[in-house]
């Protein structure tokens, strides 16, 4: 017997000891719930109906049943996993198990246990599991293969639990050969052209030969297009030709207009209306990539082609070459809703400004002032205004925030939370305010802000409708931390507390689809290159979900952008976002171009939106921490090469 699970025991004899009071019982209850999980994950035997009936009425007291059936899968029975679903099918993990214990019952093809648990729900995966399922219970219908083929007939891998089911439509012979062609060609749209390659041997030998045909043209277009070596005439040959021509316009507009200019206009298997969409498809990659020709190309499109997309691209490359009367036209020929956008309100302005007409733009520069917003703050930089910052703040009904953290669910969120486990907390957090009304949001704003929680305080504020009310919106979190890493590096605290807000919302356990990991979503491989260079050991997943760890490397991240880019703070928040040799990029590119007008032409819309974002919070936290802002304006500015560069923001 070990120590820990010793120590358990005495745990387990020990408590509850007469005289407790509420918050120490609470303590030994954790304690003990914690000691017990720790056992469980060494792989040590626990009698986890004793511990929970110690525990009594604490909040997780299920979660450890959870823990040991997660624990074992492989062993624990049907009726446990049915049996927990009864008992506590409101838990958010509960569905979680049932498709993790189903997943490893289809792996080692327990089909009568599979059956019994499953309940129709989960992905891919589980899906094909169920089609076996069902294969070793009542054999192949025309049900079953009419399901398969939905599930291999997809413009993407499946998981390998499919391939059974796959093997059993091409033995049969299911898959006619149009249908095959169906999903090559969906794939190849895609972009998945390694499936459609490996798919190859499933086709018939005509397909193949067109399919090598357009594998050639997608590695080097040009050359293929001018020459193709397919039947341009027929409807695949069309379609080679189509997505050929928009695989060379992403990365040479010229070359494809060069291709396109070739085609006869005699030629009668490219339609006036390819034409066009070809035309159109250009015109639009070149105002993405801030290529000088695109307003010409976007001008030449016949007036049936210019949708709102076309518009909002034909301001945008009016505004990138600085073509203030025509970026007016374009403007109003954006639609209505799109016109009264604080981003095109703003450039009307200036348009109508640099054309003579300052009353009208001095107009909506003082309307826009008095928002709280990127170009709110760029219209009061013009009118030299002190930024508005429209503070409203929540009211409180403390009754019924102490009522609503009564709540089981948020009772386990909490818990939850306090024990570092984010994403099961999150979880229940959602589940426990389902369907919540205002009110009740904001009172889950202020629950959170109570218990520390500021990535849900975040949340619940937005959710509640609470724009104005800044004390939740944006929360001055890990305050001491944050002072700490900002007297070891120099890095601002506002620009800090502005990138994590952005990047998290203060939430130490997010996850971003990529990995990024923590406050301030670090890149694993970022982070130990850090860690490296500072002679500290490699940190781990775990590490990067502390917000100690987290903020520290963050910090000395930010700091090597702003040293990177000689104190420039909007380029800094470009390369944290985009990396700096992309930002190096943009500042080429843009060499000397006024600083507002720099942000615009940022290719990366993710980015481009993202520096704006910092940049108009970092003055709503330079207010939060002492009341004093700083024009954005003078940052802007210094994000061009070129343009001369100040180490520190000066407070106007």
């Amino acid at each position: 017997m070990s120590v820990r699970f010793f120590l358990l025991l005495l745990a387990l004899a020990a408590w509850p000891l007469a005289g407790q009071s509420a918050g120490s019982a609470a303590g030994s209850q954790r304690a003990l719930f914690v000691e017990a999980e720790s056992a469980l994950a060494a792989g040590e035997s626990v009698d986890v109906d004793a511990v929970v009936e110690r525990l009594g009425d604490y909040p997780l007291a299920p979660y450890l049943i959870y823990r040991d059936l997660t624990h074992r899968l492989d062993q624990a029975a049907p009726g446990e996993i049915i049996a927990f679903r009864q008992d506590y099918g409101e838990l958010p993990v509960t569905g979680l198990l049932e498709r993790r214990w189903l997943a490893r019952a289809g792996h080692r093809e327990d089909w009568s246990g599979f059956r019994r648990v499953d309940a129709g729900q989960g992905g891919a995966d589980l899906a094909c599991f169920r089609l076996r399922a069902r294969r070793d219970a009542d054999g192949v219908d025309a049900a079953w293969l009419e399901r398969a083929r939905a599930l291999w007939n997809v413009a993407h891998s499946q998981p390998s639990a499919c391939d059974p089911v796959f093997e059993v439509l091409y033995e049969r012979d299911a898959l006619p050969a149009p249908l095959r062609w169906e999903r090559i060609e969906a794939l190849m749209k895609s972009g998945a052209t390694g499936l459609a390659r490996a798919l190859a041997d499933r086709l018939e030998p005509a397909q193949r030969q067109t399919l090598r045909a357009w594998l050639s043209v997608v590695a080097d277009p040009a050359p293929r297009l001018r020459e193709p070596d397919f039947d341009v005439t027929s409807p695949v040959g069309l379609t080679i030709f189509t997505d050929g021509l928009r695989r060379l316009a992403r990365a040479d507009q010229d070359a494809a207009l060069d291709v396109l200019a070739g085609v006869p206009v005699s030629a009668e298997w490219l339609s006036k209306q390819d034409r066009r969409d070809l035309r159109r498809y250009i015109a639009l990659r070149a105002a993405y990539d801030r290529d000088e020709q695109a307003l010409a190309l976007l001008d030449g499109l016949p007036a049936a082609e210019r949708d709102p997309h076309v518009a909002k691209w034909l301001a945008r490359a009016a505004l990138s070459q600085q073509d203030w009367r025509r970026l007016r036209g374009a403007i109003l020929d954006l639609p209505p809703a799109m016109q009264r956008e604080p981003e095109w309100r703003y450039w009307r302005a200036v348009a109508l400004a640099r054309t003579g007409d300052r009353v009208t733009a001095a107009q909506i520069l003082e309307e826009l002032s008095q928002r709280r917003h990127y170009y709110g703050f760029l219209a009061a930089d013009l009118l030299q205004r002190p930024y508005a910052m429209n503070h409203a703040p929540a009211p409180r009904d403390a009754a019924a925030v102490a009522e609503l953290g009564e709540r089981p669910g948020l009772r386990r969120a909490r818990e939850l939370f306090e024990l570092g486990y984010h994403e099961e907390a999150r979880r229940e957090w959602y589940a426990a305010l389902a369907g919540a009304d205002a009110t009740t949001w904001r009172n889950a704003a202020h629950l959170a802000l109570d218990w520390g929680w500021y990535g849900r305080t975040v949340h619940a504020a937005n959710r509640a409708g609470l724009h104005d009310a800044l004390e939740l919106r944006f929360p001055l979190a890990f305050r001491d931390q944050l002072k700490a890493q900002a007297e070891a590096t120099g890095v601002d605290p506002a620009l800090a507390y502005a990138l994590i807000r952005k990047e998290s919302a203060f939430d130490p356990g997010a996850v971003s689809r990529v990995g990024a990991l923590g406050l301030m979503q670090l890149m694993p491989g970022t982070a130990r290159r850090v860690a490296a260079d500072l002679g500290e050991p490699a940190p781990g997943r775990g590490d990067l979900l502390k917000p100690d760890a987290n903020l520290r490397l963050g910090h000395v991240y930010l700091d090597r952008m702003l040293q990177r880019f000689g104190g420039s703070t909007v380029a800094a928040v470009a390369a944290y976002n985009a990396g700096p040799t992309r930002t190096e990029g943009w500042r080429e590119e843009n060499a000397g171009v006024i600083g507002s007008l720099w942000v615009e032409n940022i290719t990366y819309g993710e980015t481009r939106d993202y520096v704006k974002s910092v940049m108009a919070f970092r003055a709503v936290f330079d207010w939060r921490l002492g009341g004093e802002t700083r024009r954005l304006t003078p940052a802007l500015q210094t994000a061009a090469a070129g343009n001369v560069v100040a180490s520190r923001d000066t407070p106007r």
